[in-house]
């Protein structure tokens, strides 16, 4: 018989009991955030609401100094809150609905890649690959590997984003764990991906020509500006993030999920039993389909005039090749699965094709009609210039509160994760912010580079629990269709609650990151210094 002491046992109950307030306090965001209406009617409200406050405030000015993404000169803006009840806007909206809706970017990326991604798992793909390579691994690898992957999708912007958060729901299913935690994990890691990844992106190419635009203006030496600006501490923030979030999903995400209840529901029916000799030819026939795939995507970028190379002959960190990314995971996946589906006999006839592949868009009819008031709204809510004149106030107080030293920088960074509850685009809040932030902190010897840091990690921690962005609806989609609990129906509640923890931790671990780079004064990227000739 064990005795434990008293002070043991006070010990033990007050880990309980952080555990248990950590876990109220998700589970109630879960619970309000479930309370809403059903995503469809709540943008639904919204769009009322975006009317009114249009209405409400007509009229309201801010002035700001815009930069250009492409390094330009900036100039002053003068925005004004318009009213939506207009001839204009009303007959613009009656009679462009269509395209509004059908260039609704999540749905335009996801639409596509999900054909070839659900064929993929409908065929046995994924669950034969499953059980090859990484069946047998510790839970902890699996989400490390899948967080490492996750943040560096972001390299690829949010195609890279979704796309690897649909093949996390997959995967995830597949080995036999709770799909929602594929599906949270992935997409909280790739949005945080913003601010922490080892490769260059089209992000670090926006964010650096907005800066060079207001250093050329302000007489600012625009070589410290450059895309690999803050490339050290992003490199170094991706490698401690996978380490984090594997701890997060171990510690927190996973139990407060829970298992699968039916796996029944979302996944194969022979994916608990061992290979049998025709899948394992599956794969390997699958294998050298990718490799010769693979290869030719090479070949095909050799050439320094190659169709997938900008114009200067690079493909880092902006191209071509990186703007087709969701093409070529399109193609990718459907010559994996067709090769796998041709031999073990998952496609017998090619015929059949069309058929799987309209059963693969099947998953996506409940985000199509979440995305309609969704799409919408979010136009709407721009036109408004609600949004901008936001940031342009904002930012004007901001300069205005007279902090300094590292506390403005956990200002900034807070500050930009409330502007997330209006604006989701990374570079049009920059834009706004730049102008004021860089001189206003450069005046007191930090360089842009370093302001830059700071507005990405408000930014990137909570762009996964940003309630407007326009990837929310999907996300609510994928969790509905790899749902295994007939008893539980997702909803935005289930995103944020699931998200949070990501969130919180990205944003404190990154701050710590950055005190860190403070206190020893490290660069933050290839010739480039925190403090003003430093």
């Amino acid at each position: 018989m064990i005795v434990k002491k008293k002070g043991d046992l006070s010990v033990e109950k007050t880990k309980k009991e952080k555990k248990g307030i950590f876990y109220k306090f998700i589970h109630g965001v879960e619970v309000v955030g479930n309370k809403l209406p059903h995503p469809f009617y709540l943008f639904s409200i919204l769009i009322v609401v975006a009317v009114l406050l249009s209405v409400i405030f007509a009229g309201a000015t801010a002035t700001y100094e815009k930069a250009s993404s492409s390094g330009g000169t900036p100039e002053m803006v003068e925005v004004t809150i318009k009213n939506l009840l207009n001839k204009d806007t009303i007959t613009y909206v009656t009679k462009n609905m269509y395209s509004i809706y059908y260039n609704f970017s999540p749905m335009m990326m996801m639409g596509l890649l999900m054909l070839s991604i659900g064929l993929a798992e409908n065929v046995g793909l994924f669950s034969s690959l499953i059980k090859k390579t990484i069946g047998g691994a510790k839970p902890a690898i699996v989400f490390a590997v899948v967080s490492f992957i996750a943040i560096n999708a972001n390299t690829a912007s949010n195609a890279g984003i979704l796309g690897c958060t649909a093949v996390a729901a997959s995967v995830f299913a597949a080995m036999g764990y709770n799909p929602w935690l594929g599906i949270l994990l992935a997409y909280a890691a790739g949005n945080a991906g913003m601010s922490a990844n080892v490769f260059v992106g089209n992000l670090d190419v926006l964010l650096s020509g907005i800066n060079e635009s207001v250093c050329t203006a302000l007489g600012i030496d625009p070589s410290t500006v450059h895309v690999l600006q803050n490339w050290y501490f992003m490199a170094c923030c991706a490698i401690v993030l996978t380490a984090v979030f594997t701890w997060v999903t171990v510690k927190f995400v996973r139990p407060y999920l829970g298992e699968a209840k039916d796996l029944s529901l979302v996944q194969d029916e022979n994916a608990t039993r061992e290979l049998t000799a025709i899948e394992r030819k599956g794969l390997r026939n699958a294998g050298i389909a990718a490799l010769v795939y693979l290869a030719v995507i090479v070949i095909m970028c050799i050439p320094k005039n190659s169709f997938f190379r900008a114009d200067d002959g690079s493909i880092l960190p902006s191209s071509p090749l990186l703007q087709s990314v969701l093409t070529l995971l399109f193609f990718f996946f459907l010559v994996t699965a067709v090769v796998y589906g041709r031999t073990v006999g998952k496609i017998e006839k090619w015929n059949q094709l069309p058929g799987m592949l309209a059963k693969s868009i099947n998953s996506m009819v409940n985000f199509m009609v979440i995305a309609l008031p969704a799409s919408i709204f979010i136009y709407l809510f721009n036109a408004s210039n609600i949004p901008t004149y936001l940031g342009a106030a904002g930012g004007a107080w901001l300069k205005s509160t007279g902090f300094t030293g590292f506390g403005l920088f956990v200002l900034v960074a807070l500050f930009s994760t409330f502007l997330n509850l209006f604006m989701t685009s990374g570079s049009s809040k920059w834009m706004i912010l730049a102008p004021i932030l860089i001189p206003m902190l450069y005046s007191i010897g930090f360089t842009p580079a370093l302001t830059t840091v700071a507005y990405r990690i408000g930014d990137s921690a909570t762009n996964a629990v940003a309630p407007i962005s326009s990837d929310i609806a999907l996300i609510v989609g994928l969790l509905a269709k790899y749902n295994t609990d007939k008893d539980k129906t997702p909803g935005m509640g289930t995103v944020f609650a699931g998200c949070m923890p990501y969130a919180i931790a990205t944003f404190i671990v990154e701050l710590l990151i950055l005190g860190a780079w403070w206190l020893l004064k490290l660069p933050l990227g290839p010739g480039v210094n925190m403090l003003v000739g430093g």
